[in-house]
Formats: structure tokens, sequence, C-alpha cells
């Protein structure tokens, strides 16, 4: 039961779950970290794990001797990854696609899951690798894995809208088609030294400042429901501003939130944002302070030590 229904079941609702939306903010933050690092695509890295899970399950169904080891397997390598959220401070391990759950909460399940395999078939024989299996059941596998890869990596991401033009803003609006992958992420090392109106995020603000490249500035990415965020502007951005800030709201893919918005008391900024539709990999806030134009200084700001700060 725990074989080949109980664990292939767990596996399978987290794979359709993650194929109804396609988006990779629904990778686990280990995942995302690591990947974003080497430069893989997010998207990829998504549909290829979305595969591996149903061709495990197929297995695992359809192949009685493969069942237990095949679990075993696919549950050690969840494992790691769960433990890398947690110290991530994860607040959902991504498994079950926009279905937020704990990584602790998954954790305590892998660990059961995979000590319930490992122990309760202590008794079984070892499999052999010249194992009679059965050709019927080998082929049913085989051509349920190729389904599962055809629909991981066939499958249509959710068309994406076109950004709007905000007839309201100071300056010229470029309107960027968005990413056709869904996502952005920022490769902060890029940034440094380059015009900020040259950068490829910049091209997706809507309601920009025309006067973006004139003298010293910052731009301030932020949540709306973001608490270090409203900390940083409570300290750092509230009341008279020595240097002109653009303080840019970041959304989530479906939209702004609605609940747990936290107070904007910049009431010297300006005020632009991204728009929806897309997986945003900003970890608010993040500062960017501009010398005519130019990124001087970038980074993800601790509001208690926050660097690229000037005063």
């Amino acid at each position: 039961m725990l074989a080949r229904v109980i664990v292939p079941l767990w596996l399978f609702i987290g794979a359709v779950l993650k194929l109804v939306d396609l988006s990779p903010s629904h990778l686990p933050a280990t995942i995302i970290k690591w990947a974003g690092g080497v430069g893989l695509d997010l998207m990829f890295v998504l549909r290829f794990s979305i595969a591996a899970e149903l061709i495990v399950v197929g297995v695992m169904v359809l192949v009685p001797p493969l069942a237990r080891w095949t679990g075993i397997v696919m549950l050690a390598s969840f494992i790691p990854v769960l433990v890398g959220d947690l110290a991530l401070g994860a607040s959902s391990c991504g498994c079950f696609g926009a279905v937020a759950m704990s990584p602790w909460i998954t954790l305590v399940t892998d660990v059961t899951f995979f000590l319930g395999l490992a122990v309760f078939g202590r008794g079984e024989p070892r499999l052999a690798l010249t194992a009679n299996l059965p050709t019927w059941k080998v082929l049913g596998a085989g051509l349920w894995g190729l389904a599962g890869v055809a629909l991981a990596f066939g499958l249509r991401a959710p068309a994406q809208p076109a950004p709007a033009i905000d007839p309201g803003a100071s300056g010229p609006q470029t309107v960027a088609a968005l990413p056709a992958d869904g996502y952005y992420l920022p490769d902060y090392q890029t940034w440094q030294g380059r015009a900020f109106t040259e950068l490829d995020v910049a091209s997706w603000v809507q309601g920009l400042p025309g006067d973006i490249a004139s003298g010293s500035q910052y731009v301030l990415f932020y949540r709306k429901d973001c608490e270090h965020c409203h900390e940083l502007m409570e300290i750092y951005f509230s009341g008279a501003l020595p240097w002109p800030t653009t303080a840019i709201a970041v959304p989530e893919r479906a939209g702004f939130p609605t609940e747990n918005l936290q107070p904007f008391p910049c009431g010297e900024c300006r005020v632009a944002e991204l728009p929806a539709g897309v997986d945003w990999f900003l970890q608010t806030p993040v500062l960017v302070r501009l010398v005519e134009g130019i990124v001087e200084c970038v980074s993800e700001v601790d509001p208690e030590a926050p660097e690229c700060l000037e005063f």
C-alpha cells in the first residue's frame, strides 16, 4: 500500500498541482537559489521535476519489484531540499504548486514515508538486476513515462498579458514584451555600472519617472505585504528625503495582494510598479543607488543594516 498506492499518489498530486499553473515561483527555495546561481532555466528545472515525478509514479504503480527502491531514492532526494528550504526560511516548499504547504509538514511526511519504505520492506527479497519483470508492466511504465515527459514539456505555460502603458507617467514609456518563460530572476552583478534605463527590468516598470537619469537617486523595489519593506521605509524613507526615491511595487503572478497589506510611509516617494503575470524573483526590499542614472550599488537589503544607503 505504501509503495504502490500512498507514496505514488502523494507524488502524483504534487506533479498535477505544479502542472496547473507551471510557475517557477513554486519551486523549492533551495532549487531556485542553486539553479539561479549556475544559470539554469528555472522553467526547464520545473518541467524536469514534474516529468521525473510522473515517471516515478508509473514505475511504482506498474512495476512492483522496483516500487520500494524507486520510492526510497525519490524521497531521499527530497529530504535535503526541504532541509535547505527550512534553513532559508521558506514559507512554502512549492511541492504542491500554488497550494502553500510548510516545508516542516512536507519534511515530516516525506521522512515518515521514507522510513516506512525502508523499515516495512526489509524482509522483501533483494531485487536482482536479472529479475524477470512482466513485459506488459514494463511497457506500460515506459509509455506512462513518455506521456509524462510529453505533458511536462509540451504543456504551454499560461499566456502572459501585455504590459500596460501608464498615461499619467511623467517620462516616456518603453513597453517591452514580458519574459516569454514567465519569470524574471535578477543577476544583480550585471546591473552594476550600467544605466538603469538599459536594464530589462526598467523596460517593464510602469510609471518610471522621466528624470531617473538625473543626479543622485534611489530606486526601491518593495512588496505591499512585505514587513521588511515597511520597516525599511519607516526608518529611512519617511519624511523629507535628501535624494529623490522611486518606490516600485512588485506584484505576485496573479496580481497585488489584498491581505496583510503594510502601511506605505514614504510620502515623498515617486511610485511605480511592475506588471502582474510574471514571477518576479526579487527578494524585497531591493535598494538601488543611482548616480546620473548609472547603477552604483544594488542589494537585497536588511532593514537593520541596509547596504547602498548614503544618508
